[in-house]
């Protein structure tokens, strides 16, 4: 739990930390927009993403390991993401067809090697990619009868499409989740409150109890994982081992961990109610600030080189490939006309 630092503030002297917090709010909706702007399979275009992305990583100066971290707790699912495509997309030229043989030599050994794997989890270092090649090495075994009848013969026909499609979505996710971990790891929580109460009075004028409610649900969540991993020590300390036991006993697990958050949580709300009452905070109120926020040169450069990136793939997106859509059209007309022109000569003989 303590790996966890997506939503936590990672001090420095850069660049991209002195920068106006309602900038990096407004780049950051700019940039997931413009990611989904990019048509499919468009690597050209994700690579500028990418590009731009490793830029600002750089100027932040804060440690890649930090960003490694933010990307950690959803591996499992690109994968799946990956695999799932590579299997059940089956547009495209084929690429690779995998024959597999099931024997019950083949499934015990498979069996055993995930077996393997969860029991000594935490003796592995670098585990996700013991996992990818475990997996790799799954799918070879099961082409090949090790021995035995073969049980069932299936096969698994791979599409250039599946491969391309499934590379984009990693890749869109993974920029997508780092250009979101620039914003927490570079703006404090209260300088993010105060962005947010200042864009959000575009829309009404009691807008910063919506701001507030956003910013201490950003808060909290570093800090209920902390406690979460400090009531995993407790009862590990007690002898409870979370790992291990049937269906059952793990669910009763998971409910002593649940109650004692729940109570932790209501009482931390409560203890931060009593603190911000009697430092007189009165919600709907006009509040004043200690630092006054305002855009620099700095910021005025950041946003704009975003929207021209974005304003690219817009003008991509919608002219280019509209012609290129056109192009296909009109080719495709053309020939079913030159079809048409011979049939027609055909038949005057």
């Amino acid at each position: 739990m303590n790996n966890l630092s997506f939503g936590q503030y990672y001090h420095t002297d850069s660049l991209i930390h002195k920068m106006d917090s309602r900038t990096k709010i407004i780049v950051s909706i700019l940039f997931m927009i413009g990611l989904f702007v990019i048509p499919r399979n468009n690597f050209m275009l994700l690579g500028l993403f990418m590009l731009f992305t490793i830029v600002v990583v750089l100027l932040t100066k804060v440690p890649i390991k930090k960003f490694l971290k933010s990307i950690k707790f959803v591996t499992y699912l690109l994968v799946f993401s990956f695999v799932f495509q590579v299997i059940f997309n089956r547009n495209g030229e084929l690429l690779y067809t995998l024959n597999h043989n099931l024997t019950i030599t083949n499934i015990i050994v498979c069996a055993l090697i995930v077996i393997l794997l969860f029991l000594f989890k935490k003796k592995i270092p670098l585990f996700f990619i013991v996992f990818l090649i475990a997996l790799v090495g799954g799918f070879i075994i099961l082409q090949y009868p090790i021995y035995g009848s073969v049980l069932k013969t299936y096969s698994i026909n791979i599409y250039t499409d599946g491969v391309l499609t499934g590379s984009f979505v990693i890749l869109r996710v993974l920029v997508l989740i780092v250009s979101s971990a620039i914003l927490t790891l570079t703006t404090k929580p209260t300088d993010l409150n105060n962005g947010l109460e200042s864009l959000l009075k575009i829309f009404g004028k009691k807008t910063s109890i919506l701001a507030m409610m956003i910013s201490i649900a950003l808060r909290f969540i570093p800090t209920l994982f902390q406690e979460t991993d400090k009531i995993l020590k407790a009862q590990a300390s007690r002898g409870v081992d979370f790992n291990e036991g049937k269906l059952r006993e793990k669910i009763s697990q998971v409910v002593s961990l649940l109650v004692p958050m729940f109570i932790i949580s209501f009482k931390r709300a409560a203890d931060l109610a009593d603190a911000m009452e009697a430092r007189g905070y009165i919600p709907g109120e006009k509040r004043t600030k200690l630092i006054k926020m305002q855009f620099t040169i700095k910021d005025v450069i950041y946003m704009f080189s975003v929207i021209l990136l974005i304003s690219f793939v817009i003008v991509y997106r919608v002219v280019l490939w509209d012609i290129k859509w056109l192009y296909l059209t009109m080719e495709h007309s053309f020939m079913v006309f030159k079809d048409k022109q011979i049939w027609l000569v055909f038949n005057q003989f």
